[in-house]
């Protein structure tokens, strides 16, 4: 009776599933995981190579100097300065960064130092029997080689936005980096003042060429406007007047103050004259033309007019203190009256002598202008030598003032710059650096263990765990199958490996026999539990994809493994072309399937029993052939139903689906077909397209099985599967 699916499975079960993450950093763990010994080797490798190189590599020495740029000049003579020194804005630094690391600058280093003697600057002293260069050629090849080979390691930098330079040195020898970092700030130190110092002498130079120039011109216009004074009697009593100017002048003043004087005197005589017609008193009088004289006088007459007033009063008009006192006032009037008269005779000299003194002034002033006009013409012409004297005279002195300045700047000159801080001999080489190389080793090692892990992962085409079986074929895992030789207890006996039924018996408690029972338990109490496996015989198809992955092992130990739990088990050698099981099982057969199929021989004729394991087994009777449709004709499906009524659990060892065609057709004869896969070695594609076909004869897939796996590497990289924790429940297994 055939028992193929009632509805086909859809032919791309079996396609592997595209996995949404992008990055499943799990999975590449255990990739790592998994290959961990080649990553180890690899990274031990590129560690060991990285060393290596360290340890090659010849140490370079850096060494650094600093200079800082001044922000303002300070001259030891304070003036005025021919060149500009460095101003303190950002492209000045720059400039003298650009001119320390010139070829200029690395030149006057190499002459300094005298590099081309050097053979870390002139490699071609390092040949036997080279001798220094001798032609001026060759002096100048060798110094320009020198140049760009100390400029290649020379690294000049400003620090930040300061006015700080830092130039370093890389060499390998570090008194040399030292020495070539400070010759370079000293060089463009002493450029700097070199160029300083030709700078004022070629400005003294020049001036003093022109001063000599210039004072002849000098000499020359003064001498013109002295010969003109003296042809002209133009002789000046300061430098802005002439002595006429200086007369007339003089005069002027004299004239204001004569004037002033007689209006003065005739002011005094007027008032006097004025008062005396008006029949004033000498008193009146005396007080217009302040006398001192009538003053006292006028004291004295009030005095005395007191005491004529008081004896009056006090003894009557006829005493005679009154007629004496009368007579005193009366002797005071007569003075006063006197007095005033000499005052008036007095103002009219005054007056007369004010006149004549003003007369005299005017007539002298008349003169000097008439003189003054005669001299003017004379005067425009040398006030025009006089400017021409001025201005050779001013220019002159300036020249002389630059000239001196050059002259006291001689030996003060900077250079705008000073050295922070010297270049100390390095005690440590900056290359190769240890922490680098570490970085560097690293790197290396996890590039190369990241290739191998993905050129491995690249070339493992196989199956790994149960996960894989699932995700990649979209069927069910079943179990795996350890490699006996990987089992702890026998790499510990160290004995002959056994075959692997013979060992299953011999070992009932290994791991090796508790995969089968496992199995076992999966396949025959599925479905409908235990009460099933009494009540009906299941019939299973073992195959595979390819030969040698443990197919015909596995058929001999699942019947082994049920025969020892108490279930009838059949099995039935299928693969008429290797016939593996029978060779394995039976050492002679008598009568073979052939001819049970064929009808020359009965089901009890053919079948035998192996005593070890309580199998019974229907074998292939060698050098037979086999029909190529026979297994799967009417006759094999009649068997099969013969067999169902005979015993528990019937297992067919078939031959690979790939290259035979009669195991597709006995698969879709039985109840159900276990595919082995051979752990790591079974291409994925061929298991895939394996079981494509079986799905096309509408076989009932029961699931994949794992065949050889290495339980300790398994336990080590089997992510996703049962085995990844054998290193938990081996103490079960004996």
């Amino acid at each position: 009776m055939n028992k193929m699916s009632e509805t086909p499975l859809p032919l791309d079960r079996f396609v592997a599933e595209e996995t949404s993450e992008l990055i499943d950093l799990r999975a590449i763990g255990r990739a790592f995981r998994k290959h961990i010994i080649p990553v180890f080797l690899v990274s031990i490798a590129a560690i060991v190579a990285t060393a290596t190189v360290y340890f090659m590599t010849t140490p370079s020495y850096l060494a650094t100097a600093t200079m800082v740029v001044e922000r303002q000049a300070q001259d030891v003579v304070p003036v005025n300065n021919d060149t500009p020194a460095l101003t303190t804005d950002s492209p000045t630094v720059d400039t003298t960064v650009e001119i320390l690391q010139s070829p200029f600058i690395a030149g006057r280093v190499v002459d300094a130092l005298k590099l081309v003697e050097d053979p870390e600057f002139n490699p071609g002293l390092l040949k036997a029997g080279a001798l220094p260069p001798n032609t001026e050629a060759q002096q100048q090849a060798a110094r320009d080689r020198a140049i760009r080979i100390l400029g290649s390691s020379l690294s000049v930098q400003r620090e930040g936005v300061s006015y700080a330079i830092a130039v370093q040195y890389t060499s390998e020898n570090p008194k040399m980096a030292a020495n070539i970092a400070n010759a370079t700030i000293d060089e463009y130190l002493l450029t700097r003042v070199e160029g300083e110092e030709g700078s004022t002498q070629r400005s003294a130079d020049l001036l003093e060429t022109r001063l000599e120039e210039l004072r002849g011109e000098v000499q020359a216009a003064e001498a013109q406007v002295a010969r003109y004074r003296s042809d002209e009697g133009l002789f000046a009593a300061t430098d802005v007047s002439s002595i006429t100017q200086q007369e007339l002048s003089v005069l002027n003043n004299q004239l204001a103050e004569a004037r002033a004087a007689e209006a003065v005197a005739n002011s005094r005589l007027a008032t006097a004259r004025s008062q005396m017609s008006q029949g004033m008193t000498g008193e009146a009088l005396g007080a217009a033309l302040e006398s001192e004289v009538v003053g006292a006088l006028r004291s004295q007459r009030a005095t005395a007019s007191a005491e004529v007033a008081n004896l009056n009063t006090r003894y009557g008009a006829r005493h005679p203190s009154l007629i004496k006192a009368q007579s005193q006032l009366a002797d005071i009037d007569v003075q006063i009256g006197a007095e005033v008269e000499r005052i008036v005779a007095s103002l009219k000299t005054e007056a007369s002598a004010a006149r004549g003194r003003t007369s005299s002034i005017a007539s002298s002033i008349a003169g000097l202008q008439n003189r003054l006009a005669v001299d003017s013409d004379a005067s425009v012409r040398l006030s025009e030598l006089e400017r021409n004297a001025a201005s050779a005279r001013e220019l002159y002195q300036g020249f002389l003032d630059r000239y001196k300045e050059s002259l006291a700047r001689q030996g003060t000159e900077t250079s705008g710059a000073k050295e922070v801080s010297r270049a100390a001999i390095p005690a440590m080489p900056i290359s190769p650096n240890p922490l680098l190389y570490i970085a560097i080793a690293f790197v290396a090692a996890g590039a190369c263990s990241t290739a191998v892990v993905a050129g491995r992962e690249f070339m493992e085409t196989g199956l790994r765990t149960a996960a894989d079986i699932e995700k990649r074929l979209q069927v069910s895992a079943l179990g795996s199958i350890p490699e006996i030789g990987s089992l702890p207890e026998v790499k510990k006996s160290r004995e002959p490996i056994s075959w692997p039924p013979q060992f299953l018996i011999e070992h009932p408690k290994s791991a090796f026999a508790e995969a089968f029972r496992a199995l076992k338990t999966s396949l025959v109490m599925t479905p409908g539990g235990r009460s099933a496996v009494r009540q009906k015989t299941k019939i299973i198809s073992i195959t595979s994809a390819l030969p040698g992955e443990g197919k015909t092992s596995s058929a001999i130990c699942l019947a082994s493994a049920a025969a020892r739990s108490g279930i009838r088990t059949l099995l039935v050698d299928c693969d008429s072309r290797r016939q593996a099981s029978s060779r394995s099982l039976a050492k002679s057969i008598t009568h073979g399937l052939t001819d049970v199929l064929n009808g020359d021989a009965s089901l009890q004729q053919a079948v035998v029993h192996d005593e070890d394991s309580g199998t019974y087994f229907l074998g292939q009777k060698p050098d037979q052939e086999t029909p190529f449709d026979l297994m799967g004709s009417q006759a094999m499906a009649d068997l099969l139903e013969e067999l169902r009524g005979q015993f528990q659990l019937v297992i067919l060892d078939t031959a690979p689906v790939l290259p035979v065609a009669e195991s597709r057709m006995l698969a879709a004869l039985a109840d159900m077909t276990l595919f082995i896969v051979q752990w790591k070695k079974t291409p994925a594609k061929a298991a895939e397209i394996g079981l494509h076909q079986l799905d096309g004869v509408g076989a009932n897939i029961a699931g994949v099985v794992l065949s050889r796996v290495d339980v300790v590497e398994q336990a080590r990289t089997g992510f996703g599967d049962a085995g990844l924790y054998f290193k938990q429940y081996k103490e079960y297994y004996a």
